[in-house]
């Protein structure tokens, strides 16, 4: 019980970490008043895309011996030095030109750090891999669910956007951290 709570809560921090400026996006995207069956579409569509890539990096990477796939822990530290030396806003196009293959892109745009984490976590967690992405499932549905709520506030948007970018870094090292010298 305790290997599920454990891989459970872990698989809920790398999401959100790594979906923080994603649901920035998304609430933006809300606010504009698109239909929300496409931003959902999208962002399912954009997702599924980067848990294949992931998967596939991480049963590629199964081929190496464990103490070379210690050193996939450079890319979430190489990704949060990125965050920390380079700030990056994303403006949205109009609403009425919006659809589910855009929000996808805008997915699979800033999936290069999901895609960074997910192959060293799929990796360590391999033996409960349908968990993490059974959470990661209903974790979409809650992301496009409390940023369509926060969308219809236009306050919040400022805040959110300040905060993803100072926390979001400082979890990619630790994390790539941990991953480096794990045992």
């Amino acid at each position: 019980m305790n290997g599920y709570l454990g891989i459970l809560g872990a698989s809920v921090t790398t999401f959100a970490l790594t979906n923080m400026d994603d649901a920035c996006l998304l609430t933006v995207l809300f606010a504009q008043r698109i239909p929300a069956r496409r931003i959902i579409a999208g962002q399912y569509l954009g997702f599924a895309v980067i848990v294949v890539v992931s998967l596939l990096g991480a049963f590629a990477a199964l081929a190496f011996p464990d103490r070379w796939v210690r050193l996939l822990g450079v890319v979430p530290i190489t990704l949060g030095v990125r965050h920390l030396l380079k700030h990056r806003g994303a403006v949205p196009r109009s609403g009425s030109a919006i659809g589910a293959a855009y929000v996808a892109l805008i997915t699979l745009s800033n999936g290069a750090e999901n895609i960074g984490l997910y192959v060293p976590f799929f990796i360590v967690g391999r033996a409960y891999l349908w968990l993490i992405l059974v959470a990661y499932a209903l974790l979409i549905a809650l992301w496009c669910f409390v940023s369509k709520f926060i969308g219809s506030h236009s306050l919040v948007l400022g805040v959110a956007d300040r905060w993803a970018q100072r926390v979001t870094p400082i979890v990619f090292i630790g994390f790539g951290l941990v991953i480096l010298f794990r045992r």
